[in-house]
């Protein structure tokens, strides 16, 4: 905590221009970096700080950052469990909604089946009836 803001006060004190010198490769490389690399270089350098100050502390914020990784990785195991048994119950519905339809497309070709062998059974009738009639 006192090194972030010694940094802080440092970075503040700082003069507004800086002037890079031509000679010297590293003023160049720094004078290219964006700010947003700077500032994630000085957080990256504050978080070793405070680890050196405190390996108790920036043990526990790993084990936390693990354990809460681990209890998303489950959540999201436990949601994939859920989609794929949804996904199944749907196929299943899906299939069965298919032999059920093929079931009735079954019945309906055995009752046209047996309407057109009344319908035969009809017509011979007929003729007999027709038949015997003209004989008399």
């Amino acid at each position: 905590m006192v090194i972030a803001m010694s940094v802080a006060l440092l970075l503040a004190q700082a003069p507004a221009k800086v002037k890079v010198e031509k000679g010297t490769a590293r003023a160049k490389a720094l004078a290219q970096k964006t700010q947003a690399e700077l500032d994630a270089e000085a957080r990256r350098e504050d978080e070793k700080l405070r680890c050196a100050d405190d390996p108790a502390a920036c043990g526990s914020t790993s084990e936390a950052r693990t354990k809460e990784l681990s209890s998303k990785e489950q959540a999201l195991k436990a949601k994939e469990a859920e989609l794929a048994a949804r996904e199944e119950a749907l196929r299943r519905k899906q299939d069965e909604a298919r032999e059920e339809k093929e079931q009735d497309e079954k019945r309906k070709v055995e009752q046209r089946k047996q309407v057109e062998q009344q319908s035969k059974q009809v017509q011979q009738l007929m003729q007999d009836l027709n038949g015997g009639l003209s004989d008399d």
